[in-house]
């Protein structure tokens, strides 16, 4: 009696500890935050020139320092140097006389999430205080979209810059990429899909699903 009773006992814990276990682990998978630079100082990407230079996803000093102030304001993390199991687009639209914009999207596991930023200032002059900051789920055909219009435009193997298409009033187009612990950014100024065929199609896809209102989606540039 005394071992069915010694039995039954340890079916029962069995039993009632095998969802515990389960819900443990799944509270304690968490959706990685990449963290943000302390300094307001830091490069966000490559410097030309300097020991980190390659011949891709480097900038000269000025416009590094421009696009690196831009985002630090929007609160984005710096991911040129980011080595783990995410996958990342991020868009970042500086328009000259429009609010600072940053769209990313990020997959881990099999959580997709979309972040978007918006800054009160103007991409050509001060990003100033950030306004817009919110984080939704996305959907695995919404990373399929990106995966195929990133596929399209070759962005692999896009040089970062093109020097023959600057100006001084429109907008600059940044786009970077983190797939397989390898990164690459590419950024136009002012694409047009005459002059640089799809690679607005990017951009235009993640603010289209970003959630902003019609005045900070207007694609003036």
């Amino acid at each position: 009696m005394r071992t069915l009773l010694s039995i039954l006992t340890i079916i029962i814990l069995a039993a009632s500890c095998t969802p515990a276990t389960y819900k443990t682990n799944q509270e304690n998978y968490k959706f990685e935050t990449l963290p943000l630079p302390l300094d307001s100082t830091a490069f966000y990407f490559k410097t030309k020139g300097s020991w980190e230079d390659t011949t891709n996803n480097a900038l000269d000093t000025f416009v590094n320092t421009w696009y690196s102030k831009m985002l630090f304001a929007l609160k984005e993390p710096i991911l040129k140097n980011y080595h783990g199991d995410k996958e990342i687009y991020r868009f970042t639209w500086l328009r000259t006389f429009h609010h600072p914009v940053s769209v990313r999207l990020e997959k881990q596991g099999d959580i997709v999430k979309l972040f978007t930023k918006v800054c009160s200032g103007a991409g050509g002059y001060e990003p100033s205080q950030l306004i817009f900051d919110t984080t939704i789920n996305a959907t695995t055909e919404q990373l399929k979209t990106i995966q195929q219009k990133i596929y399209n435009i070759n962005f692999w193997n896009l040089a970062t810059e093109q020097h023959d298409d600057g100006g001084k009033d429109g907008s600059e187009w940044i786009i970077e990429a983190i797939k397989a612990n390898k990164y690459h950014m590419v950024t136009r100024w002012t694409p047009s899909v005459e002059r640089l065929g799809n690679f607005r199609s990017v951009g235009e896809y993640l603010i289209s699903i970003a959630g902003l209102n019609n005045e900070e989606m207007k694609f003036t540039y």
